[in-house]
């Protein structure tokens, strides 16, 4: 019984006291006579000293499940099965996944992604297919965890993220398949590479290459 029994109850309170005296009449805990009695007196309750006799002697109602994604017993699955599964554009990362790869592919592109949590659970499963993930710069991959079996693990992304950044957290096993994952701006610093070797190799330049085709251009000296 509450020690603050003075208090006035308010609605929500009166619909669970009357939730709990139906789960204990569902289960044989109260006659029909009795729930109904309970039950009428909770609409006439005015304080918790009221209410709290009427409800004392019976099992608490059990929490809300969570939904898939909140708890490490209950993840959200994203499976490819036999063909493929992709998650793109805005969407919410819940703060644990399951990964499954099975003989399809699963490509989750965290571009535009909202992060639930600070740090993200995913257990993955390549199979015999392939999982691919993109995420935004800043954040965290670590892949220490996952292992390759007969696949492999290629993560290109920083282990740890940056300050305010999310941090992702994969373990599980690669299987036949391949676990994939990559920074958004890997293509970009890709083509930065390839042009600083071609600038070293005193080869051309996209540019330069451009004018030598347009060598007719007026200002095409002035470009190269």
């Amino acid at each position: 019984m509450t020690d603050l029994g003075h208090l006035r109850i308010g609605t929500t309170d009166r619909r669970d006291a009357v939730a709990r005296i139906d789960r204990a009449a569902a289960e044989g805990r109260l006659t029909p006579q009795e729930a109904s009695d309970r039950a009428a007196r909770v609409e006439t309750a005015v304080t918790y000293g009221d209410l709290d006799p009427l409800i004392a002697d019976l099992p608490a109602l059990a929490p809300p499940a969570l939904p898939a994604g909140w708890s490490a017993a209950n993840r959200l699955p994203i499976a490819g099965g036999m063909s493929r599964e992709k998650r793109d554009g805005r969407w919410e990362i819940p703060p644990y996944l399951r990964v499954s790869g099975d003989l399809g592919s699963v490509r989750l592109d965290c571009r535009e992604a909202v992060c639930l949590a600070p740090v993200i659970d995913i257990e993955v499963s390549a199979g015999a297919g392939g999982i691919k993930i993109i995420v935004p710069d800043g954040w965290g991959v670590d892949s220490d965890l996952v292992a390759k079996g007969w696949g492999s693990v290629r993560n290109t992304a920083n282990r740890h993220a940056d300050p305010g950044q999310p941090q992702l957290v994969l373990h599980g096993s690669a299987g036949l398949g391949r676990l994939r994952v990559r920074t958004a701006t890997r293509r970009r610093g890709r083509e930065l590479r390839r042009r600083a070797r071609l600038e070293l190799a005193g080869g051309p330049t996209p540019a330069s290459g451009w004018v030598q085709e347009h060598s007719e251009m007026p200002n095409a000296d002035d470009l190269r």
